[in-house]
Order: structure tokens, then C-alpha cells, then sequence
């Protein structure tokens, strides 16, 4: 069925009258031949409009030469038949020939999937990207683009008629078409504003495939991934077509003409019913990376906690909500004596890990910290056994990796380097913004809260710029807006003494460490790390990984990751593997 006018989307009831008519001629013939067949002819009425239907403006309407599946359930063939639409209108007949006989049950279904991908009869494979249906009796491909009008490729309709009878002249039941798809109107948000011209929008979470019985009108769903709608013309609410969810919970990722990327997800799953128009709103976030020269670094570290559970991460793993967020906190950044850890080592929410370990890497139990990669190479992208190598690539299932001592470089160069702290209720967190938008003067140089160059980035150099309580401070108070230009990395301190009677992070709020993904060549139990220092007495050492002591850092010590962006779809990222792990 082609909807010249795609208005009520098909989501209203439709009785349909059959009619075995000896005075009827069909127009078409069945695809089955070599085999008899019957006239058949279906004379489409529509219902008045329920409260439980979808209507946006205008009547359905049929164009002659759409085509419908024929399929007999009681008496199954090797090939479908089909009905054709004989003329154009609101109310129109579906004619041809089929198989049938008195008693049989028929299912009816919408559109006529030219190119079928089906392995056995009586069940259809259904997609939501791209289909090839008969429309005004042609073959012809078509897309979900965002727009009302290509749902009509997608406009999945099913019927099902019980006993069909040949004596008298009419035979007649009463029938609804039942839509087996929800439509979705997305229009967004972005700091109370309309977002407008978007160009492409990408669906997380959510059920692209499914298997469709004739027979009881089951959908059985292939497993949930990523739907990526992209607009022939740029629209400002994008229409989608999804297969119904009981657990509706999608996450977006949506693209502008102008290149802005933002982030959005569904913020209550709910039930998302078959033949339901749901019209949503979404508050957009930015994207969560920073493209400084080419590299998108991530806005957030790596995290693992319990029970977290997202759609393309490994259990237990994503990123940070803000990217001043850390676990146990520290609310003065000068308490040398922060709060004990849980003694739930393996069960525990952390954000510190051991270089090259996966299997074991957030367990901070004194037995685990020998679980490290002997790995003497570059770790970026490397998997072997699940148990070593690029943590940020295994939980990200591909999409973030470990950035490396050469990545951390061209951060440096490419970007001013601020000392400050960012007040996250009574939680004082400090660390430097690397912020890109400088002028370029000011790039690979330390800056203070007044813009003023106070040093040379990625060299070891200490710079007194005071306390951060006093007035005279020369640390810059960051507000959102300052963190989102740049990247922020927290001062989170670090994780080394293994002290299972009384765990503690060493200097939360006071120094920052942040592996790489190389390794010492020369020693396997060592590897480079991005390192900063704040100190009680107000000097503050810039981050570096140039310091003589930066590819010294032994592998058991427990670090933060900050990823840099790998894919969505691993294309052009291929999993290494080292020729040898220890």
C-alpha cells in the first residue's frame, strides 16, 4: 500500500468485505503458477477514526498497483500470492487470483517485500532501514529518511481471515488491518533551544530485524543494536519507524548539517506499542568528545560500577556523567588522608586500573596486583583472551581506546593548559583544562585564571600559583561552559599501596596520573602515564608525559583512562594482537 498522503500512517482500524464474485475479472495473477487458482477480491471500507487512533491530518489513500501478500495458512504453497490494488482512492479493491478454498484461513499483509530474505513459509524477515516493496506496481527501493512520506516503505499491516465461504453472492467479514509497528516523532532540545536541519540520527538500543508468522502474528526480534536514519533533505523533527518495545529505552546520537553532534537518550524506558504514535522531545547534551587536531578526546573517564548494565559496554563499564567525576571524592584537595575504600574489592565502584589488565582490572585486592600486561609494545586496540590489553577498547566494545604518549603530545601543543578547580557542591575538584579555542600563542603554554602565560606545558617545571582558597590564587574556577571548550582531567590521584586492611587512594584532589598506551620496550613491568601535581604549599606541576620519570611508572600502580575516540562501528580499527603475552 502506497500512502500518497501519509497522514494517518495507516494506524487507523480498516474492515475489509471479501468477496468470491464469478463477475468480477482480476486484473492480476498469482506469483504461484503452474497450480489453480481462484478470483479473489477484497473491497477495502474505512472505519470512523477510535480514540486509540493515530490521525495527523488526512485520510489514508491507495494507489492501483500496490500489492499485498496472499498467504494460505490452512493449505501453505512454496510461494506466496498476492493481491493487487485495482485504482486509486480512499476506498478501493484488492484483486487477483489465489489459492484458497471454502474453510481455509487467509493472512493478508502490506507491503509485498520484493526482494524477500525469508528461509521458510509463512515467515517474514522484516528490516527498518531499507526496503524494496511493489508501489503503483513498480519495484522500488526505499529508505526511512526522517520523513512521514518513506514510512510508507515500512508500513507493516496484517490481516487474518477465518472460513472464508464461496456460497451466495458475498461472502462477508469483518476485519482490521493491525499495524505492527510504532511511529516515533523526535523533535530536540539543545539549552532550551530548537535544534533544526538535522541530517542524520543515529537509534541505540533498539530492535532493527524481525521475524514475522502469517499464521499468529508473532514477532520474534533479532538482538537490539543501532539504527542510523540519514535525511535525503535536512528536517527539523525526524519521523522513525520502530518495531514495537516493551522496554523502550534508546539512546541517540544526532547530527546537524553544520557537523554539531549531540547526545540524547529516552529518560524512562516504557512500553512502546504496536500501531501507537508517540511524540517525543529530547534535551540534547554535546557530543562526548573534543576533536583537537584530528583526535577526539573523550570529555570523561572510564569507569566500572556494579550492575551498570548500557547497550555496547561491557557489564559494569561506561563513562563518567561529568567530566569532573570520580569515585570517592575528596572534598578538600589538600587532605592528605582521604576516606578508606569499601573492602569489597571486586564489587566496589572504581576508576583506577592496572596497565594492560581486562579480566581482573578494577580489583584493587592486594592478590590482583600482579594482574598486569607484560606486554613491551603499544597497547592501543589490543585484545588477547579477554583477560589483557586495551581495557578502554574491550569495555567500549571498540568505540573508545587507550590514547597514546603521542596523542598526550599533541594535546599539550595544540591546546593552553589551565590549572584550576571546579566546585561541585562542597566538593572541591581540581585539575587542568587543555582548551583548544585559545589563541594560538597560547597554545603548549600553562595559563592562569586571567589568560596570563605562566609557563610551558609537558615539561616537569613547578609553577607557584597559591592555595585555592585564597583570594590571590592564581587558579582559574571553571564553570561548565569553560570545561565543555577543552578537556578536563580531574586530579583523582591514584591507586599504588595495596593495603587490603585499609585501602586508600594516595592524593585524591592533589595529583592526577592517567595511563597511555605504551609501554616501557626496555621494561615490561613499566609503561608510560600522563602525570600533574598540585601541592599543599601551592605549587603546581604541569602535566606532562616528557618527564624523565613519565615511562617509569610500574604496571600494578591502579590510574585513571581518559579514552580518545575510537568508532562507533570499529571500521578502520582492527584489533591487534601482540606475538607474545606473558
Amino acid at each position: 500500500m502506497t500512502i500518497k498522503s501519509f497522514y494517518t500512517l495507516l494506524l487507523s482500524a480498516t474492515t475489509v468485505i471479501l468477496a468470491s464474485c464469478s463477475t468480477e475479472t482480476a486484473d492480476e495473477r498469482s506469483a504461484t503458477t503452474g497450480s489453480e487458482t481462484r478470483p479473489f477480491v477484497i473491497t477495502e471500507v474505512q472505519k470512523p477514526m477510535t480514540r486509540t487512533n493515530i490521525s495527523l491530518t488526512k485520510p489514508i489513500t491507495w494507489n492501483a498497483g500496490d500489492r499485498i501478500f496472499a498467504y494460505n495458512i490452512t493449505s501453505p504453497r512454496s510461494d506466496y500470492d498476492y493481491l493487487s490494488v485495482a485504482s486509486d482512492g480512499f476506498f478501493s479493491k484488492f484483486v487477483g487470483d489465489i489459492h484458497w478454498s471454502d474453510g481455509d484461513e487467509l493472512a493478508m499483509f502490506y507491503p509485498y517485500i520484493y526482494e524477500k530474505r525469508d528461509s521458510r513459509m509463512g515467515v517474514i524477515t522484516l528490516g527498518l532501514e531499507e526496503n524494496t516493496v511493489m508501489d503503483r506496481g513498480e519495484a522500488r527501493k526505499g529508505h526511512q529518511n526522517g520523513t512521514l512520506e518513506n514510512i510508507r516503505f515500512f508500513d507493516y499491516s496484517w490481516i487474518k481471515v477465518k472460513n472464508i465461504q464461496s456460497t451466495g453472492v458475498y461472502a462477508l467479514a469483518n476485519v482490521s488491518f493491525e499495524k505492527q509497528y510504532s511511529l516515533v516523532g523526535f523533535s530536540v532540545r539543545y539549552k532550551g533551544e530548537p535544534v533544526k536541519k538535522i541530517k542524520r540520527v543515529t537509534l541505540s538500543n533498539v530492535y532493527t530485524e524481525a521475524k514475522f508468522d502469517l499464521a499468529t502474528g508473532k514477532m520474534d526480534y533479532s538482538p537490539k543494536g543501532r539504527l542510523t536514519i540519514t535525511a535525503d533533505s535536512p528536517v527539523d523533527t525526524f519521523y522513525v519507524a520502530l518495531f514495537p518495545d516493551e522496554h523502550f529505552a534508546p539512546q541517540f546520537e544526532i547530527e546537524t548539517v553544520n557537523g554539531e553532534k549531540y547526545y540524547s537518550a529516552v529518560k524512562a524506558p516504557y512500553n512502546c506499542e504496536r500501531a501507537r504514535y508517540y511524540s517525543e522531545t529530547l534535551e540534547l547534551t554535546t557530543c562526548p568528545w573534543v576533536d583537537i587536531d584530528g583526535k577526539k578526546w573523550g570529555k570523561y573517564n572510564l569507569q566500572y560500577e556494579p550492575c551498570t548494565n548500557l547497550k555496547g559496554w561491557e557489564p559494569g563499564y561506561r563513562l563518567a556523567k561529568q567530566a569532573w567525576d570520580y569515585f570517592y571524592t575528596n572534598p578538600d584537595p589538600f587532605n592528605l588522608y582521604p576516606d578508606f575504600l569499601p573492602r569489597a574489592f571486586n564489587t566496589s565502584a572504581f576508576d583506577h586500573f592496572r596497565w594492560g589488565n581486562i579480566a581482573a582490572a578494577h580489583n584493587y585486592s592486594y592478590c590482583y596486583s600482579r594482574y598486569y600486561s607484560y606486554y613491551t609494545g603499544n597497547l592501543q586496540a589490543v585484545i588477547q583472551n579477554r583477560c589483557y590489553g586495551d581495557l578502554a577498547f574491550y569495555a567500549s566494545q571498540g568505540k573508545w581506546m587507550l590514547p597514546t604518549k603521542a596523542d598526550f603530545d599533541k594535546l599539550m601543543a595544540k591546546t593552553g593548559e589551565y590549572i584550576g578547580y571546579y566546585q561541585d557542591g562542597c566538593n572541591i575538584i581540581v585539575g587542568v583544562l587543555f582548551d583548544p579555542t585559545v589563541p594560538a600563542c597560547k597554545k603548549g603554554k600553562v595559563l592562569d585564571k586571567n589568560d596570563r602565560i605562566i609557563g610551558i606545558t609537558n615539561r616537569s617545571t613547578g609553577i607557584y600559583v597559591g592555595k585555592y582558597n585564597n583570594h590571590n590564587t592564581r587558579l582559574k574556577n571553571f564553570s561548565k561552559d569553560d570545561i565543555d571548550k577543552g578537556v578536563f582531567l580531574p586530579f583523582a590521584g591514584a591507586y599504588t599501596e595495596y593495603n587490603d586492611g585499609a585501602p586508600r587512594l594516595q592524593r585524591p584532589g592533589g595529583q592526577a596520573y592517567y595511563w597511555t598506551s605504551d609501554a616501557n620496550p626496555c621494561n615490561y613491568a613499566q609503561a608510560t602515564a600522563f602525570s600533574a601535581y598540585y601541592m599543599n604549599n601551592g605549587w603546581f606541576y604541569p602535566g606532562t608525559v616528557n618527564a624523565c620519570g613519565s615511562a617509569h611508572n610500574p604496571k600494578y600502580n591502579m590510574y585513571n583512562i581518559r579514552p580518545v575516540y575510537a568508532s562507533c562501528t570499529n571500521e578502520g580499527v582492527k584489533t591487534k594482537t601482540p606475538s607474545k603475552e606473558d
